[in-house]
């Protein structure tokens, strides 16, 4: 069985997804930062709208360069929000609504930087939309400060369900998006296993996909055959393979489980899997195609 995550390294936990006094925050970048690292986050980005942190590094806790870069009116141009994160170089952009997002996401990957689509659901993006888009790094998920009590679209779960069945994989993060640090903050992450806690090892390891999004369940492992996926976790009440299948029975695993195998089924094009725990927190791991020589 080949694993999803490589061995070796150390998982760390951040959140690269943030906003302080510099844009639209109710925070300064120091008491914001200082939040997410009393709270055990080894990482994070200040994303403030079209302004470009620096980043830093201290023992323990790394701040990578971040920026938000948001376009469209949602009535002449569609909307997207595009996180760069761990730019060596300022992003080459003007503020217009009317830029494409493939310039976005070519300005960031120019500067040396990972391009992050920020909330579809709540942008109300057109899935087809981002089909033809090329660079991006992964996109969101999960977004805390899209949903209640502050908004009300925080999931984006679908829209990685509607790629993957039209064969565009797209990677899960999950991130807070905290303005306000009313209760919306430390609630989603991205864990990454990595060499090390620096910029280049977090950079590597996100690019090259060694991650998964979460509020609180841990993968340990996950497996995957010619004809099963097991997966090996911490945490969770419930474990739930998704796949482009419609109804099968062994898609649930419940009653606390740290262990399930998912049987892949013939007409399964990829999957992905969901952990839940009592409380309802959840952690995603990216999709990943199946059934390939099939």
């Amino acid at each position: 069985m080949k694993e999803l995550f490589s061995a070796g390294g150390h998982w760390f936990k951040g959140n690269l997804h943030m906003h302080t006094t510099c844009s639209d925050g109710s925070l300064s970048p120091k008491a914001a930062a200082a939040i997410y690292k009393n709270a055990g986050y080894d990482f994070i980005a200040l994303t403030d709208h079209w302004k470009q942190s620096a980043g830093s590094s201290e023992t323990g806790f790394l701040e990578l360069p971040g920026g938000e870069w948001d376009i469209g009116d949602g009535v002449h141009f569609p909307v997207f929000h595009i996180v760069g994160v761990g730019m060596e170089a300022p992003v080459d952009l003007i503020h217009s609504p009317s830029l494409h997002p493939q310039q976005v996401i070519d300005a960031i990957d120019a500067a040396g930087g990972l391009p992050i689509l920020a909330h579809p659901a709540w942008s109300v993006t057109d899935p087809a939309d981002c089909m033809p888009l090329r660079g991006l790094c992964g996109a969101e998920v999960y977004n805390t400060v899209s949903g209640l009590p502050w908004n009300n679209r925080p999931d984006s779960s679908l829209y990685f369900d509607i790629w993957a069945s039209k064969r565009k994989l797209m990677r899960c993060m999950a991130a807070d998006d905290s303005h306000g640090y009313a209760g919306e903050q430390t609630r989603s992450s991205i864990m990454v296993r990595a060499q090390a806690l620096t910029a280049p090892a977090i950079k590597e390891a996100i690019a090259a996909g060694e991650f998964y999004a979460s509020q609180g369940p841990l993968f340990r492992s996950v497996a995957v055959s010619d004809d099963a996926v097991e997966v090996e976790c911490e945490g969770a009440e419930t474990i739930v393979f998704q796949s482009n299948t419609v109804w099968c029975r062994d898609r649930v695993a419940t009653g606390g489980a740290s262990f399930a195998r998912y049987e892949i089924k013939p007409s399964d094009r990829y999957v992905r899997i969901e952990l839940i725990d009592a409380q309802g927190n959840r952690a995603w791991s990216s999709p990943f195609f199946v059934n390939e020589d099939r």
